[in-house]
């Protein structure tokens, strides 16, 4: 089977510069170089080092496309010039290729009707991620199938009743668990924790994630900073607001304003990259998700899990079907968040027992969302999109 995947004209894959859905897709491919199951082709912006690692792999062809840009752009509008040139360059890439499917991984897919006019619908397949549907009605006439990362994403695309139930697809994300399973040693724990001026005995709160206002790392600070337990814990504020570019923006710098009072106690990271990120893990005992927009899924609650972090996370969107209440707290968003999440958080820090319990549940949960079963799945998932379009054809 020959599958092209489209990748967003942001980052590259492999995940280099860091990404959910790129880190996702780079997984797959990766899963896939152990028994060539597909024949893929990977579209993606191009990157030196990206590039070189696309050197190591035996059943994808990388396309890869570079793009002048001034600014890093993550709205992904149809109408932006860069946007447009990419998909010109798309185009011309593919344009002679011969895809059983081509799938869009997020990024304006209703802009992507510029592109995919040129190919027959049927072989037109989006993987929502975490971009809004815009128009509905564009998208309709665009693609054949709609791949939905959990069923909350399901529900979002048919609310509007304008796409059927029988157009979407459920596929959940998954993650390599065993990456975030590696242990460190105790020297390099404490190497670490002195790194990021963090005592033996303090108990350390993890964020990680994009430090923009929809990931709620504002409301987890001032959560924090009413804990009783303030003097006992640190806050470990892992990523920035452009994955892989260390550029602070507005909110950063408001960020660093509210911490001001207990800085000792808030460390700020930076991007951190995927492949040292369990080290991170390693030096944590507690892991916060406290999103405030309606999350689709959630790869990072997956990593949390599978390092046997206990969790406190919020009521949104995918996340309450990734976590269980056995592994995590799950808090609503209202006017009482700040207060509930400072609760929940000193309730974990004055009992250790119940954190080493609910992570490794999470540990075990983990495994549902494991990467070794996502190739099959997704193998099986358009395998069956295939008879489908091959029965409708016989009519």
């Amino acid at each position: 089977m020959n599958i092209c995947l489209i990748m967003p004209n942001v980052f590259p894959v492999p995940a280099t510069k860091g990404g959910a859905t790129e880190s996702l897709m780079t997984n797959l491919l990766k899963e896939n170089e152990k028994s060539g199951k597909i024949n893929f082709t990977c579209v993606s912006v191009y990157e030196e080092k990206a590039y070189n690692l696309s050197k190591n792999y035996k059943f994808t062809k990388f396309i890869y496309i570079k793009q002048k840009r001034d600014n890093l752009d993550l709205t992904f509008q149809s109408e932006d010039k860069n946007f447009v040139d990419y998909m010109d360059e798309v185009y011309k890439n593919i344009k002679d290729a011969d895809f059983d499917f081509i799938i869009i991984e997020g990024g304006d897919i209703s802009g992507y009707e510029y592109l995919l006019k040129n190919f027959p619908k049927e072989k037109c397949l989006v993987h929502i991620h975490g971009n809004v549907l815009g128009n509905n009605k564009i998208n309709d006439k665009i693609y054949n199938k709609f791949i939905a990362i959990s069923d909350f994403t399901r529900k979002l695309i048919m609310e509007d009743n304008i796409i059927s139930d029988d157009k979407i697809e459920l596929l959940y994300n998954a993650i390599y668990v065993q990456d975030f399973d590696k242990k460190i040693s105790d020297n390099e724990k404490i190497e670490l924790r002195k790194k990021y001026d963090i005592n033996s005995d303090d108990v350390v709160i993890l964020f990680l994630g994009r430090t923009i206002k929809e990931k709620g790392v504002k409301e987890l600070i001032l959560s924090f900073k009413k804990m009783k337990n303030l003097d006992k814990c640190k806050l470990l504020i892992v990523g920035s607001a452009n994955y892989g570019e260390n550029i602070k923006t507005e909110f950063d710098y408001e960020l660093e304003e509210i911490s001001k009072e207990v800085k000792d106690k808030i460390k700020f990271t930076g991007y951190v990259s995927n492949e040292n990120l369990y080290k991170i893990h390693n030096i944590c005992d507690i892991a916060v998700v406290p999103s405030m927009f309606k999350e689709l899924f959630g790869l990072v609650v997956v990593e949390n899990m599978s390092s046997a972090l206990p969790l406190v996370v919020t009521n949104s969107g995918g996340i309450p079907e990734v976590v269980d209440k056995e592994c995590a707290f799950i808090v609503d968003i209202n006017e009482n968040l700040i207060k509930n999440m400072t609760e929940k958080l000193d309730f974990l820090v004055d009992n250790p027992d119940i954190r080493k319990k609910m992570g490794e549940h999470g540990k075990q949960r983990a495994k549902i969302f494991g990467m070794e079963s996502y190739l099959e799945n997704f193998y099986n998932l358009i395998k069956k999109i295939k008879n489908e379009n091959a029965e409708i054809n016989k009519i």
